[in-house]
Protein backbone atom coordinates (compact mmCIF):
# COMPACT_ATOMS: atom_id res chain seq x y z
CA UNK A 1 0.00 0.00 0.00
CA UNK A 2 1.12 3.53 -0.65
CA UNK A 3 0.00 4.61 2.83
CA UNK A 4 -0.43 3.01 6.25
CA UNK A 5 -3.50 0.88 6.90
CA UNK A 6 -4.70 3.39 9.51
CA UNK A 7 -4.87 6.03 6.78
CA UNK A 8 -5.95 3.88 3.83
CA UNK A 9 -8.91 2.00 5.31
CA UNK A 10 -10.88 5.06 6.48
CA UNK A 11 -10.57 6.52 2.98
CA UNK A 12 -11.65 3.25 1.33
CA UNK A 13 -14.54 2.84 3.78
CA UNK A 14 -15.94 6.34 3.19
CA UNK A 15 -15.37 5.96 -0.56
CA UNK A 16 -17.36 2.69 -0.47
CA UNK A 17 -20.14 4.35 1.57
CA UNK A 18 -20.23 7.23 -0.92
CA UNK A 19 -20.60 4.72 -3.75
CA UNK A 20 -23.51 3.16 -1.85
CA UNK A 21 -25.28 6.52 -1.55
CA UNK A 22 -24.78 7.46 -5.20
CA UNK A 23 -25.47 4.11 -6.84
CA UNK A 24 -27.56 1.97 -4.47
CA UNK A 25 -29.67 4.84 -3.10
CA UNK A 26 -29.57 7.44 -5.86
CA UNK A 27 -29.94 5.08 -8.82
CA UNK A 28 -30.78 1.45 -7.99
CA UNK A 29 -33.42 1.92 -5.34
CA UNK A 30 -35.86 3.04 -8.04
CA UNK A 31 -35.82 -0.35 -9.83
CA UNK A 32 -36.58 -1.98 -6.46
CA UNK A 33 -39.57 0.34 -6.07
CA UNK A 34 -40.54 0.37 -9.77
CA UNK A 35 -43.93 -1.35 -9.50
CA UNK A 36 -44.91 0.55 -6.35
CA UNK A 37 -44.09 3.96 -7.83
CA UNK A 38 -45.85 2.94 -11.05
CA UNK A 39 -49.02 1.83 -9.28
CA UNK A 40 -49.08 4.70 -6.77
CA UNK A 41 -48.75 7.31 -9.53
CA UNK A 42 -51.01 5.43 -11.99
CA UNK A 43 -48.38 5.07 -14.71
CA UNK A 44 -47.90 2.67 -17.60
CA UNK A 45 -44.72 0.58 -17.78
CA UNK A 46 -43.46 2.90 -20.51
CA UNK A 47 -44.00 6.07 -18.45
CA UNK A 48 -42.47 4.47 -15.37
CA UNK A 49 -39.55 3.31 -17.50
CA UNK A 50 -39.09 6.92 -18.60
CA UNK A 51 -38.39 7.82 -14.97
CA UNK A 52 -35.54 5.33 -14.96
CA UNK A 53 -34.29 6.61 -18.30
CA UNK A 54 -34.44 10.21 -17.05
CA UNK A 55 -32.32 9.26 -14.05
CA UNK A 56 -29.79 7.66 -16.37
CA UNK A 57 -29.85 10.56 -18.83
CA UNK A 58 -29.01 12.87 -15.95
CA UNK A 59 -26.25 10.46 -14.91
CA UNK A 60 -24.85 10.62 -18.44
CA UNK A 61 -24.98 14.42 -18.38
CA UNK A 62 -23.28 14.49 -15.00
CA UNK A 63 -20.57 12.19 -16.29
CA UNK A 64 -19.86 14.56 -19.17
CA UNK A 65 -19.58 17.46 -16.74
CA UNK A 66 -17.25 15.48 -14.48
CA UNK A 67 -15.02 14.57 -17.42
CA UNK A 68 -14.57 18.29 -18.09
CA UNK A 69 -14.27 19.53 -14.50
CA UNK A 70 -12.65 16.82 -12.36
CA UNK A 71 -9.14 18.01 -13.15
CA UNK A 72 -10.00 21.50 -11.95
CA UNK A 73 -12.17 20.58 -8.97
CA UNK A 74 -10.22 17.52 -7.76
CA UNK A 75 -11.26 13.97 -6.94
CA UNK A 76 -12.19 14.47 -3.29
CA UNK A 77 -14.19 17.66 -3.75
CA UNK A 78 -16.06 16.19 -6.71
CA UNK A 79 -17.01 13.16 -4.61
CA UNK A 80 -18.23 15.26 -1.71
CA UNK A 81 -20.30 17.49 -4.00
CA UNK A 82 -21.78 14.39 -5.61
CA UNK A 83 -22.87 12.91 -2.28
CA UNK A 84 -24.42 16.22 -1.23
CA UNK A 85 -26.42 16.46 -4.46
CA UNK A 86 -27.67 12.88 -4.25
CA UNK A 87 -28.71 13.51 -0.65
CA UNK A 88 -30.79 16.49 -1.75
CA UNK A 89 -32.47 14.37 -4.43
CA UNK A 90 -33.27 11.62 -1.93
CA UNK A 91 -34.84 14.18 0.40
CA UNK A 92 -37.02 15.38 -2.47
CA UNK A 93 -38.11 11.81 -3.25
CA UNK A 94 -39.03 11.20 0.37
CA UNK A 95 -42.10 13.50 0.08
CA UNK A 96 -42.75 13.57 -3.68
CA UNK A 97 -46.49 14.19 -4.25
CA UNK A 98 -46.57 13.22 -7.94
CA UNK A 99 -44.85 12.44 -11.21
CA UNK A 100 -43.22 15.87 -11.87
CA UNK A 101 -41.49 15.95 -8.49
CA UNK A 102 -40.37 12.32 -8.75
CA UNK A 103 -38.97 13.10 -12.19
CA UNK A 104 -37.11 16.18 -10.91
CA UNK A 105 -35.72 14.27 -7.93
CA UNK A 106 -34.48 11.36 -10.05
CA UNK A 107 -32.86 13.83 -12.44
CA UNK A 108 -31.07 15.36 -9.45
CA UNK A 109 -29.87 12.07 -7.99
CA UNK A 110 -28.71 10.87 -11.41
CA UNK A 111 -26.82 14.08 -12.16
CA UNK A 112 -24.86 14.11 -8.91
CA UNK A 113 -24.35 10.34 -8.68
CA UNK A 114 -21.91 10.65 -11.58
CA UNK A 115 -19.67 12.85 -9.46
CA UNK A 116 -19.22 9.99 -7.03
CA UNK A 117 -18.82 6.80 -9.06
CA UNK A 118 -16.49 8.41 -11.60
CA UNK A 119 -14.13 9.52 -8.83
CA UNK A 120 -14.16 6.92 -6.04
CA UNK A 121 -12.39 4.17 -8.06
CA UNK A 122 -9.59 6.67 -8.73
CA UNK A 123 -9.44 7.56 -5.05
CA UNK A 124 -9.24 3.86 -4.14
CA UNK A 125 -6.54 3.14 -6.74
CA UNK A 126 -4.47 6.08 -5.51
CA UNK A 127 -4.28 4.58 -2.01
CA UNK A 128 -2.45 1.36 -2.96
CA UNK A 129 0.37 0.09 -5.13
CA UNK A 130 -0.13 -1.12 -8.73
CA UNK A 131 -0.38 -4.77 -7.70
CA UNK A 132 -3.36 -4.06 -5.40
CA UNK A 133 -5.45 -1.66 -7.46
CA UNK A 134 -8.00 -4.23 -8.54
CA UNK A 135 -8.53 -5.28 -4.94
CA UNK A 136 -8.88 -1.68 -3.72
CA UNK A 137 -11.40 -0.81 -6.43
CA UNK A 138 -13.25 -4.00 -5.53
CA UNK A 139 -13.64 -2.80 -1.95
CA UNK A 140 -15.32 0.37 -3.21
CA UNK A 141 -17.57 -1.70 -5.46
CA UNK A 142 -18.65 -3.73 -2.45
CA UNK A 143 -20.13 -0.56 -1.02
CA UNK A 144 -22.74 -0.57 -3.78
CA UNK A 145 -23.76 -4.08 -2.82
CA UNK A 146 -24.05 -3.18 0.85
CA UNK A 147 -26.20 -0.22 -0.12
CA UNK A 148 -28.48 -2.43 -2.20
CA UNK A 149 -28.86 -4.80 0.74
CA UNK A 150 -29.79 -1.86 2.96
CA UNK A 151 -32.31 -0.65 0.38
CA UNK A 152 -33.84 -4.13 0.17
CA UNK A 153 -34.16 -4.33 3.95
CA UNK A 154 -35.77 -0.90 4.07
CA UNK A 155 -38.20 -1.93 1.33
CA UNK A 156 -39.24 -5.08 3.16
CA UNK A 157 -39.87 -3.21 6.43
CA UNK A 158 -42.70 -0.68 5.79
CA UNK A 159 -44.68 -2.98 3.48
CA UNK A 160 -46.33 -2.56 0.07
CA UNK A 161 -46.72 0.98 -1.24
CA UNK A 162 -44.54 2.77 1.34
CA UNK A 163 -41.84 3.76 -1.11
CA UNK A 164 -41.45 7.29 0.25
CA UNK A 165 -40.47 5.88 3.67
CA UNK A 166 -37.64 3.98 2.00
CA UNK A 167 -36.26 7.17 0.52
CA UNK A 168 -36.70 8.97 3.84
CA UNK A 169 -34.49 6.45 5.63
CA UNK A 170 -31.92 6.59 2.83
CA UNK A 171 -31.79 10.37 3.16
CA UNK A 172 -30.79 10.08 6.82
CA UNK A 173 -28.03 7.60 5.98
CA UNK A 174 -26.80 9.79 3.12
CA UNK A 175 -26.46 12.76 5.47
CA UNK A 176 -24.21 10.67 7.74
CA UNK A 177 -22.03 9.64 4.78
CA UNK A 178 -21.77 13.25 3.59
CA UNK A 179 -20.50 14.29 7.02
CA UNK A 180 -17.98 11.43 7.07
CA UNK A 181 -16.76 12.55 3.65
CA UNK A 182 -15.93 16.00 5.01
CA UNK A 183 -13.65 14.33 7.56
CA UNK A 184 -11.97 11.55 5.59
CA UNK A 185 -12.12 12.21 1.85
CA UNK A 186 -9.19 14.58 1.54
CA UNK A 187 -7.01 12.93 -1.07
CA UNK A 188 -4.23 15.01 -2.64
CA UNK A 189 -4.90 15.96 -6.27
CA UNK A 190 -2.22 15.99 -8.92
CA UNK A 191 -4.30 17.85 -11.47
CA UNK A 192 -5.04 17.29 -15.14
CA UNK A 193 -5.87 19.89 -17.71
CA UNK A 194 -9.63 20.59 -18.03
CA UNK A 195 -11.25 18.64 -20.82
CA UNK A 196 -8.43 16.07 -20.84
CA UNK A 197 -10.65 13.02 -20.41
CA UNK A 198 -10.66 11.83 -24.01
CA UNK A 199 -6.94 12.47 -24.36
CA UNK A 200 -6.34 10.41 -21.23
CA UNK A 201 -8.67 7.66 -22.47
CA UNK A 202 -6.58 7.30 -25.63
CA UNK A 203 -3.63 6.25 -23.47
CA UNK A 204 -5.55 3.09 -22.46
CA UNK A 205 -4.66 0.15 -24.75
CA UNK A 206 -7.53 -0.87 -27.09
CA UNK A 207 -9.70 1.86 -25.66
CA UNK A 208 -12.30 1.78 -28.46
CA UNK A 209 -13.17 -1.88 -27.84
CA UNK A 210 -13.18 -1.23 -24.11
CA UNK A 211 -15.72 1.58 -24.53
CA UNK A 212 -17.90 -0.60 -26.76
CA UNK A 213 -18.00 -3.53 -24.36
CA UNK A 214 -18.62 -1.22 -21.39
CA UNK A 215 -21.56 0.38 -23.22
CA UNK A 216 -23.03 -3.05 -24.00
CA UNK A 217 -22.57 -3.99 -20.35
CA UNK A 218 -24.53 -0.89 -19.31
CA UNK A 219 -27.41 -1.77 -21.61
CA UNK A 220 -27.65 -5.44 -20.57
CA UNK A 221 -27.20 -4.67 -16.89
CA UNK A 222 -29.85 -1.93 -16.87
CA UNK A 223 -32.40 -4.27 -18.46
CA UNK A 224 -31.86 -6.82 -15.70
CA UNK A 225 -31.65 -4.54 -12.69
CA UNK A 226 -34.60 -2.35 -13.73
CA UNK A 227 -37.00 -5.25 -14.29
CA UNK A 228 -35.70 -7.86 -11.85
CA UNK A 229 -38.46 -7.27 -9.31
CA UNK A 230 -41.07 -6.67 -12.02
CA UNK A 231 -40.46 -9.98 -13.86
CA UNK A 232 -40.58 -11.96 -10.63
CA UNK A 233 -43.82 -10.34 -9.46
CA UNK A 234 -45.65 -10.09 -12.78
CA UNK A 235 -44.41 -13.18 -14.64
CA UNK A 236 -43.31 -15.38 -11.77
CA UNK A 237 -46.11 -14.67 -9.29
CA UNK A 238 -43.72 -13.67 -6.50
CA UNK A 239 -45.06 -11.70 -3.56
CA UNK A 240 -43.54 -8.32 -2.73
CA UNK A 241 -41.51 -9.84 0.12
CA UNK A 242 -40.30 -12.73 -2.06
CA UNK A 243 -39.27 -10.35 -4.85
CA UNK A 244 -37.51 -8.15 -2.29
CA UNK A 245 -35.62 -11.21 -1.08
CA UNK A 246 -34.50 -11.89 -4.65
CA UNK A 247 -33.30 -8.30 -4.87
CA UNK A 248 -31.45 -8.89 -1.59
CA UNK A 249 -29.77 -11.91 -3.20
CA UNK A 250 -28.70 -9.62 -6.01
CA UNK A 251 -27.38 -7.19 -3.40
CA UNK A 252 -25.45 -9.97 -1.64
CA UNK A 253 -23.81 -10.84 -4.93
CA UNK A 254 -22.82 -7.23 -5.55
CA UNK A 255 -21.09 -7.12 -2.17
CA UNK A 256 -18.92 -10.07 -3.13
CA UNK A 257 -18.47 -9.12 -6.80
CA UNK A 258 -15.88 -6.39 -6.37
CA UNK A 259 -13.76 -8.17 -3.73
CA UNK A 260 -13.89 -11.36 -5.83
CA UNK A 261 -13.22 -9.90 -9.28
CA UNK A 262 -10.62 -7.38 -8.10
CA UNK A 263 -8.11 -10.00 -6.92
CA UNK A 264 -9.01 -12.23 -9.89
CA UNK A 265 -8.19 -9.37 -12.23
CA UNK A 266 -4.90 -8.83 -10.39
CA UNK A 267 -4.05 -12.53 -10.64
CA UNK A 268 -5.56 -13.76 -13.94
CA UNK A 269 -5.46 -10.55 -15.95
CA UNK A 270 -8.16 -8.03 -16.77
CA UNK A 271 -9.39 -9.76 -19.94
CA UNK A 272 -10.17 -13.14 -18.40
CA UNK A 273 -11.91 -11.53 -15.44
CA UNK A 274 -14.08 -9.42 -17.77
CA UNK A 275 -15.02 -12.46 -19.87
CA UNK A 276 -16.06 -14.31 -16.74
CA UNK A 277 -18.23 -11.35 -15.72
CA UNK A 278 -20.04 -11.26 -19.07
CA UNK A 279 -20.58 -15.02 -19.00
CA UNK A 280 -22.22 -14.72 -15.56
CA UNK A 281 -24.30 -11.79 -16.79
CA UNK A 282 -25.63 -13.69 -19.81
CA UNK A 283 -26.40 -16.89 -17.89
CA UNK A 284 -28.06 -15.15 -14.95
CA UNK A 285 -30.38 -13.19 -17.25
CA UNK A 286 -31.73 -16.39 -18.80
CA UNK A 287 -32.36 -18.01 -15.44
CA UNK A 288 -33.93 -14.93 -13.82
CA UNK A 289 -36.33 -14.63 -16.77
CA UNK A 290 -37.31 -18.26 -16.21
CA UNK A 291 -38.40 -17.16 -12.67
CA UNK A 292 -38.34 -20.70 -11.22
CA UNK A 293 -37.31 -21.03 -7.59
CA UNK A 294 -34.68 -21.44 -6.25
CA UNK A 295 -32.80 -20.98 -9.52
CA UNK A 296 -33.91 -17.39 -10.00
CA UNK A 297 -32.58 -16.54 -6.54
CA UNK A 298 -29.23 -18.18 -7.31
CA UNK A 299 -29.10 -16.39 -10.65
CA UNK A 300 -29.87 -13.05 -8.97
CA UNK A 301 -26.85 -13.62 -6.73
CA UNK A 302 -24.66 -14.45 -9.74
CA UNK A 303 -25.93 -11.35 -11.51
CA UNK A 304 -24.81 -9.34 -8.49
CA UNK A 305 -21.30 -10.78 -8.82
CA UNK A 306 -21.13 -9.65 -12.45
CA UNK A 307 -22.81 -6.34 -11.67
CA UNK A 308 -19.85 -5.08 -9.64
CA UNK A 309 -17.28 -7.46 -11.12
CA UNK A 310 -17.29 -6.02 -14.65
CA UNK A 311 -16.88 -2.34 -13.63
CA UNK A 312 -14.16 -3.35 -11.18
CA UNK A 313 -12.13 -5.00 -13.93
CA UNK A 314 -12.73 -2.12 -16.35
CA UNK A 315 -11.54 0.39 -13.75
CA UNK A 316 -8.54 -1.78 -12.86
CA UNK A 317 -7.58 -2.07 -16.52
CA UNK A 318 -7.68 1.70 -16.94
CA UNK A 319 -5.75 2.33 -13.72
CA UNK A 320 -2.89 0.23 -15.14
CA UNK A 321 -2.27 2.86 -17.80
CA UNK A 322 -3.14 6.11 -15.99
CA UNK A 323 -2.25 8.07 -12.89
CA UNK A 324 -5.04 8.92 -10.45
CA UNK A 325 -6.23 12.29 -11.79
CA UNK A 326 -5.95 11.24 -15.44
CA UNK A 327 -7.74 8.03 -14.52
CA UNK A 328 -10.61 10.05 -13.03
CA UNK A 329 -10.95 12.10 -16.21
CA UNK A 330 -10.68 9.05 -18.50
CA UNK A 331 -13.08 6.98 -16.40
CA UNK A 332 -15.65 9.72 -16.87
CA UNK A 333 -15.34 9.19 -20.63
CA UNK A 334 -15.73 5.42 -20.19
CA UNK A 335 -18.78 6.07 -18.04
CA UNK A 336 -20.31 8.07 -20.89
CA UNK A 337 -20.31 4.90 -23.00
CA UNK A 338 -21.60 2.93 -20.01
CA UNK A 339 -24.27 5.56 -19.36
CA UNK A 340 -25.48 5.51 -22.96
CA UNK A 341 -26.29 1.83 -22.54
CA UNK A 342 -27.87 2.47 -19.14
CA UNK A 343 -30.10 5.21 -20.50
CA UNK A 344 -31.50 3.04 -23.30
CA UNK A 345 -32.22 -0.04 -21.20
CA UNK A 346 -35.23 1.01 -19.06
CA UNK A 347 -37.03 2.60 -22.00
CA UNK A 348 -36.51 -0.41 -24.28
CA UNK A 349 -37.45 -2.82 -21.51
CA UNK A 350 -40.60 -0.90 -20.58
CA UNK A 351 -41.69 -0.84 -24.22
CA UNK A 352 -41.12 -4.58 -24.55
CA UNK A 353 -43.16 -5.15 -21.40
CA UNK A 354 -46.07 -3.12 -22.75
CA UNK A 355 -46.00 -4.69 -26.21
CA UNK A 356 -45.62 -8.32 -25.14
CA UNK A 357 -47.39 -8.19 -21.77
CA UNK A 358 -44.37 -9.95 -20.23
CA UNK A 359 -40.93 -8.98 -18.96
CA UNK A 360 -39.35 -12.32 -19.90
CA UNK A 361 -38.32 -11.14 -23.42
CA UNK A 362 -36.43 -8.30 -21.73
CA UNK A 363 -34.15 -10.86 -20.11
CA UNK A 364 -33.66 -12.77 -23.35
CA UNK A 365 -32.44 -9.54 -24.92
CA UNK A 366 -30.08 -8.95 -22.00
CA UNK A 367 -28.59 -12.42 -22.50
CA UNK A 368 -27.96 -11.76 -26.19
CA UNK A 369 -26.29 -8.39 -25.56
CA UNK A 370 -24.10 -9.72 -22.74
CA UNK A 371 -23.00 -12.64 -24.92
CA UNK A 372 -21.94 -10.30 -27.72
CA UNK A 373 -20.05 -8.11 -25.25
CA UNK A 374 -18.20 -11.14 -23.89
CA UNK A 375 -16.97 -11.99 -27.38
CA UNK A 376 -15.82 -8.40 -27.96
CA UNK A 377 -13.80 -8.01 -24.75
CA UNK A 378 -10.39 -6.65 -25.81
CA UNK A 379 -7.26 -8.58 -24.96
CA UNK A 380 -4.83 -7.33 -22.34
CA UNK A 381 -2.51 -4.73 -23.79
CA UNK A 382 0.75 -3.14 -22.68
CA UNK A 383 0.55 -1.90 -19.12
CA UNK A 384 -2.07 -4.45 -18.05
CA UNK A 385 -1.21 -6.87 -15.36
CA UNK A 386 -1.77 -10.59 -15.65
Amino acid sequence: MTGSASRVWPVLTVAAASAAVSQAFGRFTFPLLFTEVRDDLGLSNTLAGMLGSANLLAYLTGTLLVSLLVGRVGLSRTTRLGVAGVTAGLALLSWSPGYPVVLAALLLTGLFAAGVWVTVPAIAASQVGPERRGSAIGVVGAGIGLGIMVASALHAGPGEGQWRLVYRAETALAVAVALAGLRWLRVASGGVRPGGGLAAMRDVPRWQRLLLTYGLYGFAMSLIVTFLVAVLKQDGGYSTSAASFAFSCFGAGTIAGGPLFGPLADRWGRTEAMRLGFALLALSAVVIGWTARPWALIAATCFGLAFTGVPTTVAARMSDALAAERFGAAYAVATLAFGAGLMAGPQVGGLIGDVTGSFRPVFWLATAVASVAGVLVPGDGPGATG
